[in-house]
């Protein structure tokens, strides 16, 4: 909290955009940590105690949406900071909606099997990582808002599932609004 205020206090108006593309960033990092955290919760119990494939979809979706957004504002800020430049790449569309479907059908395969390998939920962050940041790479100029916005209802959906595992009202009221 006081890293943020002070750093907030400190920025420069024509500087926000970073500032709020960065705070959106950890904003993902952290349900994307917390769903990790309640996935290895969930594979140090017995069969009897491990949770409903529900819950087990919303843990990876945790994950994944937090890991997206985190890159992908990483990557919005450094593109607003001057740091990083538009890159395009070829059948850019076709590439990214494949590996968005890909995303999708390994989360799925996560929670109908009702694996609990470490190994393969840390491939689907880094598939995820990598998606947040090809999705964002291309982008720049006027459509930097609109990304980040979008990011930033990421941020916020991703909340929401933070809250449905804590059963925090709050979070998960707050996720909603953000979203």
């Amino acid at each position: 909290t006081i890293i943020g205020w002070v750093t907030a206090r400190k920025v420069k108006m024509t500087k926000m955009p970073e500032l709020v593309s960065l705070f959106n960033g950890f904003g993902g990092a952290s349900a994307m940590v917390i769903g990790l955290v309640e996935f290895m919760k969930n594979t140090q119990v017995d069969d009897a105690q491990k949770a409903s494939a529900s819950i087990v979809a919303t843990i990876m979706a945790a994950i994944t949406i937090g890991a997206i957004t985190f890159t992908g504002s990483v990557v919005a800020w450094a593109k607003l900071d001057g740091s990083m430049k538009d890159i395009r790449l070829p059948k850019y569309n076709l590439m990214n909606n494949a590996m968005l479907l890909g995303l999708i059908a390994f989360s799925a395969y996560l929670v109908y099997s009702g694996s609990d390998n470490m190994i393969l939920v840390y491939i689907l962050l880094l598939a995820s990582l990598i998606y947040g940041f090809l999705f964002v790479i291309p982008i720049g100029g006027a459509d930097m808002p609109v990304v980040i916005s979008l990011l930033n209802s990421l941020t916020g959906i991703s909340a929401a599932i933070t809250g449905i595992l804590y059963d925090n009202m709050v979070m998960l009221v707050g996720g909603i609004l953000v979203g």
